[in-house]
């Protein structure tokens, strides 16, 4: 998958639930959930320092 088409599929996803960052890191039920499902590429690193960004909040 390119960065294209991972950012395409960001922007799909976030135009579908307009909420869904304050969702996430609001309950640390979901935010570890979501994480536990997520299958990131060591060769991305975008993807670790986005979600890093959320942690360090």
């Amino acid at each position: 998958m390119t960065r294209e088409e991972k950012a395409q599929a960001v922007d799909s996803v976030l135009g579908r639930y307009e909420h869904l960052g304050a969702t996430v890191v609001s309950d640390d039920s979901t935010l570890c959930r979501l994480l536990q499902t997520l299958e990131c590429s060591g060769t991305d690193r975008d993807v670790g320092e986005y979600l890093c960004s959320f942690l360090a909040v």
